[in-house]
């Protein structure tokens, strides 16, 4: 399916997608900055809590115990692998420290000695050194109301960090998973939904006036909405189909009562033009402009009573096998056109067509009169006949006015005319294209135009052999 950004389909999927991530994304972020505050939050608490009870501990265990004796114990009993803590005197002079900096871990790169020289500024703070994320508390240190110095807690949440980011990515990946996901279904469900819609769209694109009456959608699980709008598009469908069959009755209705009451008013004037010799030349010129433009309505209603039977499906077409050649140049010869003006340029032999034989013969008369008419009186107009494939093809090509561009779509339309002046000049009625596609399709065939301005045209009939 051709990507649209403009299309329904694309817009709600764009739509419940972005929703997703920003629901799923929202959530993800706000649950690992809840997670990363809840974690500082605890270390801190921790660290707090040490600085706090550190005094009562150390004056507890005084009354056993000599002071610095005393200090070891509670620093050794509160420090754990990744707690250091140490008392720096007010002098400066380290007076006790945890084993814990002893470690290796924290001997690495100096580390124990970087943060043994860390200021006595009293603070609660989370701080990066050598990229290991720490939590520091400093605070004074007074045991039964004597100074001793400041007590430094030092939480080292570095591999809690790295915990908390694997869960982070992991979280982050599932997300976009979920999110993918749900994108697909969402897409799926999407294009399940506007399914209705793209078969109505589909239906109405193909409604022509040969399946108008037979068109009907029917959609079951439709959402209501759709269901009501293709029952509207039925009605409609109803309502025009009625309106193209009574505008098709009433043509051919039209043409049928007109055409017999004109050709005894033809026939009337013909005799009186054969019988009667009193008459004078302007008489007699008159009676023959009324005969002439009689007879060119007969002609003209001829043609819309066969468009109309064309379109109502009631003209019948006699299929059989035309050997082409001769007919081509029996029609040529039977039109009586001047040999200078003709030419039969037959480039393949022996073959058949499958037509209709009065109708192909209508077709080729039409055309190639129209070529004669529309060309100078100094040029050829050629018919020519070749076989590609299984087509055989004939060709009317001329070296008249020519057709513009813009033109060559719709001369095959109904009372079109490309020139009006030139039209009317020639006795034409804008039918005989029109006629003349609607027996090629009748049988099968293809046809079509080519033509440059000051070039002439080509019409191009193909049939099947």
């Amino acid at each position: 399916m051709k990507f649209d950004p403009g299309c329904i389909q694309f817009r709600l999927t764009a739509g419940m997608v972005l929703a997703s991530i920003l629901g799923f994304g929202g959530m993800t972020a706000w649950s690992n900055f809840r997670m990363q505050q809840i974690l500082i939050k605890g270390h801190k608490d921790n660290a707090l809590e040490i600085a706090d009870r550190f005094g009562q501990d150390v004056a507890w265990m005084d009354e056993t115990l000599p002071s610095t004796m005393a200090l070891e114990k509670v620093i050794n009993y509160r420090s754990t692998a990744d707690t250091a803590i140490w008392i720096r005197s007010p002098e400066g002079e380290l007076i006790a420290q945890s084993d814990t900096l002893e470690m290796g871990s924290w001997q690495k790169d100096g580390f124990a000695e970087e943060v043994l020289e860390l200021p006595a500024t009293q603070t609660l703070d989370s701080v990066n050194i050598q990229d290991r994320e720490l939590i520091i508390c400093i605070s004074p240190l007074e045991v039964n109301g004597n100074l001793l110095g400041d007590l430094f807690v030092i939480d080292d949440i570095t591999q809690n960090q790295a915990s908390f980011s694997a869960v982070t990515r992991d979280l982050t990946l599932a997300s976009i998973f979920v999110i993918g996901l749900s994108a697909l279904v969402i897409a799926i469900y999407v294009r399940q939904s506007i399914k209705p819609v793209c078969k109505m769209n589909e239906l109405a694109a193909n409604v022509c006036p040969d399946n108008l009456a037979d068109t009907h959608l029917e959609l079951d699980r439709a959402p209501t909405e759709v269901r009501d709008l293709a029952q509207a598009f039925n009605m409609m469908l109803g309502r025009l189909s009625a309106a193209w069959d009574q505008q098709r009755r009433f043509v051919s209705d039209v043409s049928h009562e007109l055409r017999t009451p004109l050709t005894l008013v033809h026939g009337y004037l013909q005799s009186t033009l054969r019988r009667c010799n009193t008459l004078s030349e302007p008489q007699r010129e008159g009676l023959e402009i009324a005969a002439s433009e009689a007879d060119r309505t007969i002609r003209m209603l001829q043609d819309l009573l066969d468009l109309a039977r064309a379109d109502g499906g009631h003209m019948r077409f006699h299929i059989e096998r035309v050997p082409l050649k001769d007919m081509i140049v029996e029609t040529v010869e039977m039109c009586l056109y001047p040999s200078d003006r003709v030419n039969v340029d037959i480039q393949a032999t022996g073959f058949d067509a499958r037509a209709d034989r009065n109708r192909l013969k209508q077709v080729l008369i039409n055309l190639i009169d129209n070529a004669v008419k529309y060309s100078e009186d100094d040029t050829v107009v050629k018919v020519r006949l070749k076989q590609e494939g299984e087509w055989a093809v004939i060709q009317i090509c001329d070296r008249g006015r020519g057709i513009p561009t813009t033109d060559l779509t719709q001369i095959f339309e109904p009372f079109y005319r490309v020139d009006e002046d030139r039209s009317r000049a020639t006795g034409g009625t804008g039918l005989g294209l029109s006629i003349v596609k609607t027996l090629v399709e009748g049988m099968r065939g293809k046809i079509k135009v080519q033509s440059k301005p000051g070039e002439g045209s080509i019409f191009t009939v193909s049939l099947p052999t």
